[in-house]
């Protein structure tokens, strides 16, 4: 038995009764194994539908309630591919609320239910694979809908026993709808979900045609899940990643909050993801839109997906850390509460607000550097930094060339956030992780508060399975390789710095370095490299052969992937003496340390070009190092210090999801707005230029005239009428909205061309 088997919710020993519909046959035997194997309950009744006898169908659903009268009825189709948590999800939402008669999923056998656009569909992917996206992108939700397809249907028992009576013989789908008819009749509804999809392979026979009710036709005019199609749709054309489903399998969920700037912060938490298979890691990021646009808060079902689960524009951006944001604390608590997160990770609070530390749930920091404790990120100024009073604080804000990053505040601001950033962490009981002990000792050296709170020094894990590189004999000069993007806190202008010193001893590849580094390269004569994918790095390094990787950061390194890649295939680092450098390298053993300047810097290379053995000693200590630590190891390092134990199958709740006015419907109802007003404009311009040209047939300039008044007249009083419904904050006018854009749009008949052109 599977470890998600013994977790599944048991739920009532006597509840549900599948009924699988259509002819016996290699389909029929697939669809009752995933009934079976797929529910959450134990003791569901799988029975074959008999469509022998004068009563078809109908007397197969009778007979079954004759023998299990209390029981729900499953009707499934033989085709049907049931996902896993099938039953239990459609139950969530036929319980919803008590005048729901029955609930359907997604599903492409109907038009009302159809997810996958029909140009995709035969070479669409795995149904559970779309079905896990439906998941994780769906609101949770339940949309009220006019009939009910014969794929799969959910039926309550007592919605069943008020609609028997009137049933009359009939296929599956005539009987369902039948049934649709007379539940809406005793004032009961019938639901589809937007967290469950099934596959069909059946759909070409699914005896479904359109009825041409004002129902059904409105319905598909304006679909409920219009948004959720079209981001399954292009999720499916862009490659349809596996993605994760928290809340519906056993595991525990677990929120990283984290800024999205590249570099080793994004692949701690990729990494920490991809090695964690008994939790669900989300990732909630955040982004800036334009310098002076807004922002934008961004939810990933796992940290490696490209394609987000959830997007928010926030009306008052987060340019460094806010001490509150409203907006930013709805969106946090709908996450915890949609997403059933049990612990919050905080990897960064850059474009975030302090609402992160006080969400009730475990909740620890994670110190990828010293933020925002120290303004520059990094504590360096005359020197790595021991201390940080407001004075201090004053002057490294005027003076520190690091520190011009966070810049909207003042400092009296920044102070009071610090000191309120300190005062959560406190209050809450916030354990703190720091990836070196250097890290541990300055935190508490720069807020002396913070040695009240429990740190715990966790190095960073890493997996880089590759062969050592294999040094070349040696030569006249040194070969010299610089990896990462470089910026001035990465040592931009001190290699700038000391490059003609550096030609005369080395030469110099710079790999990954960036834009800035490939303008640097340029201007020093270097070999470069823009950038490069994780796993070329073993292969990109055997070809170079350096005899040593140069690590030329001034300011001070809080752990350094980038030592721990170069010591992994074998190569010695000559590296600044600050931070995690200094305490990680032992000096002229397993690589050599200078101070961060060009003279010393030079001085390093030059000793080592003329004393190779150096150079060689140093390559045979870090052969001889043990293998380091595995991104598993340090996994296990922080499932202790937040022990989660497994949880119920599809423990989510439904119709929890909240829209605000700036989600997709008034997106478009806005886009639409701005796009006639844009016509009317054009219109506008397009007839005062006339006036100007033709001043001498007055005539024609006064019927243009009296037309454009009234236009103006009439796009006045629409303004109004649209304004008087004020969607921002009565959100369920927005179809109407949208039907008067679109009968504007039909008055002013601007041609097809024309529009594409606007």
């Amino acid at each position: 038995m599977s470890r998600e088997e013994e977790t599944l919710e048991t739920g009532p020993e006597a509840g549900l009764v599948v009924l699988v519909a259509g002819e016996s046959g290699a389909a029929c035997d697939a669809t009752v194994a995933d009934a079976e194997r797929n529910a959450t309950r134990r003791g569901i009744r799988v029975h074959r539908a008999a469509m022998e006898g004068e009563r078809g169908f109908l007397g197969a659903l009778e007979d079954v309630r004759a023998r299990h009268p209390r029981d729900d009825i499953a009707i499934v189709a033989a085709g049907a591919r049931l996902p896993f948590a099938w039953d239990e999800r459609l139950r969530k939402a036929a319980y919803a609320a008590p005048g729901i008669a029955a609930a359907i999923p997604l599903c492409d056998v109907s038009p009302l239910s159809a997810l996958v656009d029909e140009d995709s569909r035969g070479a669409s992917p795995d149904p559970a694979l779309i079905d896990r996206s439906v998941y994780a992108m769906g609101h949770r939700s339940y949309y009220e809908v006019p009939r009910i397809h014969r794929a799969c249907a959910y039926l309550r028992a007592d919605a069943l026993d008020a609609a028997a009576a009137s049933l009359r013989p009939g296929s599956v789908q005539q009987v369902l709808d039948q049934f649709a008819t007379i539940s809406r009749a005793h004032g009961r509804s019938c639901v589809i979900v937007d967290y469950l999809y099934l596959g069909f392979s059946d759909t070409a026979s699914a005896d479904w045609s359109a009825s041409g009710t004002l129902e059904e036709t409105a319905y598909l005019q304006h679909h409920p899940l219009g948004s959720l199609r079209r981001a399954v749709n292009d999720a499916i054309r862009r490659g349809l990643p596996l993605v994760s489903v928290p809340g519906l399998d056993h595991r525990p969920v677990q929120l990283h909050v984290m800024h999205f700037w590249g570099g080793g912060l994004d692949r701690w938490v990729r990494d920490f993801s991809r090695a964690d298979t008994d939790r669900v890691n989300l990732a909630l990021a955040s982004y800036r839109i334009g310098e002076s646009g807004g922002q934008r808060v961004v939810l990933y079902s796992d940290p490696a997906a490209l394609i987000p689960i959830r997007t928010w524009d926030i009306a008052r951006p987060i340019r460094s850390t806010a001490p509150a944001s409203m907006e930013y604390r709805a969106i946090l608590e709908q996450i915890v509460e949609e997403f059933e997160v049990d612990a919050i990770v905080v990897s960064s609070l850059i474009g975030h607000a302090l609402d992160a530390l006080t969400m009730p749930r475990k909740t620890i920091l994670v110190c990828h550097d010293l933020y925002p404790i120290c303004r520059a990120i990094n504590p360096q100024f005359h020197g790595t930094c021991t201390s940080c009073t407001f004075e201090d604080l004053r002057e490294c804000t005027r003076s520190n060339p690091l520190n011009r990053i966070f810049v909207a505040e003042t400092d009296e601001e920044w102070q009071a956030m610090r000191s309120l950033f300190v005062d959560r962490v406190l209050e809450a009981g916030i354990e703190i992780v720091a990836p070196s002990p250097w890290v541990a000792e300055t935190l508490a050296r720069l807020e002396p508060r913070l040695a009240a709170a429990r740190i715990h020094v966790v190095p960073h894990g890493m997996d880089l399975e590759a062969a050592p590189v294999v040094r070349r004999a040696p030569a006249e000069r040194l070969r010299l390789v610089v990896l990462g993007r470089l910026s001035p806190q990465k040592g931009l202008e001190l290699l700038r710095a000391a490059a003609k010193g550096l030609h005369t001893h080395a030469d110099v590849t710079l790999l990954g370095c960036g834009a800035a580094g490939m303008a640097l390269a340029a201007e020093c004569g270097w070999e470069a490299v823009e950038r490069y994918e994780l796993d070329e790095l073993p292969e990109r390094l055997r070809a170079l052969a350096p005899d040593a990787g140069l690590l030329a950061s001034v300011v001070p390194e809080t752990f350094s992937y980038t030592l721990s890649e170069l010591w992994a295939l074998g190569i010695p680092p000559i590296a600044s003496a600050l931070g995690s450098f200094r305490e990680r390298v032992t000096d002229g053993v397993d690589g050599f340390l200078f101070e961060p300047n060009a003279d010393a810097l030079v001085d390093a290379v030059r000793r080592l070009q003329a004393k190779p053995e150096l150079l060689a000693a140093a390559a045979r200590a870090v052969a001889a190092r043990p293998r380091g630590r595995s991104v598993a190891d340090m996994v296990a390092d922080y499932h202790a210090l937040v022990p989660l134990e497994p949880r119920a199958v599809a423990r989510f709740r439904v119709g929890i999801g909240r829209e605000t006015a700036l989600t997709e419907p008034y997106r478009h109802l806005n886009e639409a707005y701005l796009h006639v007003h844009d016509a009317y404009e054009k219109l506008s311009g397009a007839y005062e230029h006339s006036t100007r040209a033709y001043e001498d047939v007055r005539a024609a300039y006064e019927h243009a005239r009296g037309e454009l008044e009234s236009l103006r007249a009439a796009w006045a009083a629409w303004l109004r009428e649209l304004d008087g419904l004020n969607i921002g904050h009565r959100w369920w006018l927005a179809p109407r909205a949208q039907r008067m854009v679109t009968e504007l749009r039909n008055k002013v008949d601007v041609p097809e061309e024309k529009e594409e052109k606007q």
